[in-house]
């Protein structure tokens, strides 16, 4: 580099980084003397700053800026409160006005309306207070700091009132105390499954791994229902059959209700055999009338497809529960609804493979025309494979000679089977 290109640009480059500096100095202080929020939080500690979008009533979370230049989001139900500090200049003015002030009622009232005005809330309830100081019954400083007069001649804050009425503050409103036990139950135990899910994520990525067998040994270990949330978010997005197949088992292990009810769907929607068989597997201790129930709801086309149809006959074929009989027959032949396409490229319809509108699959027609729905009536294998298990009986699917076969069995138990449709 020439002397004389270094001379240029010390000529040039270091007079506009001083005007940068001195223009940031006073975009700084131009920023230090705007009025600043202070969010109030609910563990007792305080943030000076500004927001960075104006909050609104209806806002999760809150975007601020600290008086360090800090960017950061904080959860509204973590604030108590929002305050407006002054602006420097309206600091400079209350100290003089508070100079000035005589220190009586009047005086401080005076002060107290003139920092409500300008947002220095902290000092407004110390001029309010201090009017009460001086004379206790002062009716505008009683209204200035929350106060209402009650029947009896007693001022009360609202805060008062519900104190009075045995309620408490929690997360900015009032409730009942057993209202509050309750839901900081629920919060401890929503902390405690969200560390759970946490655990069970780590033990899972160690299957396959160095550390499997001591991943496996806590899984199988599991026995607190607090482990289902975790363990279904797992099963959602593995992968891995053999690994779902860990879970599923896990779930039987625990048995509550919520894992019961996990078992039972996947025993019908599970599109995997293996892991299907597995969770039916596990609800076999717990076959009962609950368990038929669900999977007699699921005979239903309104609610399964052809296939998982035919996985619930399965299930209450291996339970083994007679009461099942009428809702099977009844379950012989169901009509699906399946979208085709009609027309082809030669504006001919032509058959070819469709799709039930539940999921399923069936026949339909070639692509190039609009989309319609067809219903198409199906029997269905495994319910009349149930019926055989259950009945030793075999009449195919002769629907009618079903129902009279039933009837005689029952003395005219069966007079109510109609066709599902």
């Amino acid at each position: 580099m020439t002397k004389t290109l270094k001379k240029t640009l010390k000529n040039t480059l270091v007079p506009a980084l001083c005007a940068l500096t001195f223009l940031s100095v006073i975009l700084l202080v131009r920023q230090t003397a705007q009025a600043a929020d202070v969010l109030v939080l609910k563990n007792g500690g305080r943030l000076q700053g500004q927001f960075l979008v104006p909050p609104g009533g209806e806002d999760l979370v809150y975007k601020f800026r600290t008086a360090e230049g800090i960017e950061i989001q904080i959860a509204r139900s973590e604030v108590e409160s929002v305050e407006k500090m002054a602006t420097l200049s309206a600091a400079e003015e209350y100290e003089k006005r508070k100079a000035a002030a005589t220190d009586d009622v009047e005086g401080n009232l005076a002060l107290a309306q003139w920092c409500a005005e300008n947002g220095m809330q902290n000092q407004k309830k110390a001029h309010y207070e201090r009017v009460l100081e001086l004379n206790p019954e002062n009716q505008a400083a009683r209204r200035g700091l929350g106060f209402k007069k009650m029947i009896d001649g007693q001022w009360r804050t609202s805060n008062d009132e519900m104190e009075e009425q045995g309620k408490v503050k929690y997360n900015g409103r009032w409730i009942s105390k057993q209202e509050k036990e309750l839901l900081e139950k629920q919060k401890a135990e929503k902390i405690k499954t969200s560390k759970m899910a946490s655990e069970i994520k780590k033990w899972v990525k160690k299957i396959g791994t160095r550390a499997e067998g001591e991943a496996l040994a806590e899984l199988e270990s599991l026995r607190d229902p607090i482990a289902v949330p975790g363990i279904l978010q797992v099963y959602e997005t593995e992968k891995r059959p053999p690994v779902r197949k860990v879970l599923i088992k896990c779930l039987g292990r625990i048995g509550n209700q919520a894992a019961l009810n996990a078992l039972l769907q996947i025993s019908v929607d599970e599109k995997i055999e293996e892991l299907r068989l597995s969770a039916l597997d596990e609800m076999k201790p717990h076959k009962g009338p609950g368990v038929t129930e669900y999977y007699i709801s699921r005979l239903s086309p309104k609610k399964s497809t052809h296939e998982q149809l035919n996985y619930a006959a399965y299930a209450l074929g291996v339970l083994e529960d007679s009461s099942a009989v009428p809702a099977l027959i009844q379950a012989l032949e169901t009509t699906h609804k399946f979208q085709v396409q009609t027309g082809n490229s030669n504006g001919q319809t032509s058959v070819g493979a469709g799709r039930s509108s539940t999921g399923g699959g069936g026949m339909g027609f070639g692509v190039g025309g609009k989309t319609i729905t067809i219903s198409k009536p199906m029997q269905n294998p495994e319910v009349l494979e149930s019926l055989k298990k259950l009945t030793g009986m075999n009449f195919y699917y002769d629907q009618p000679q079903w129902i009279r076969w039933y009837q005689q069995q029952t003395g005219g138990a069966g007079a109510s089977i109609r066709p599902e449709k």
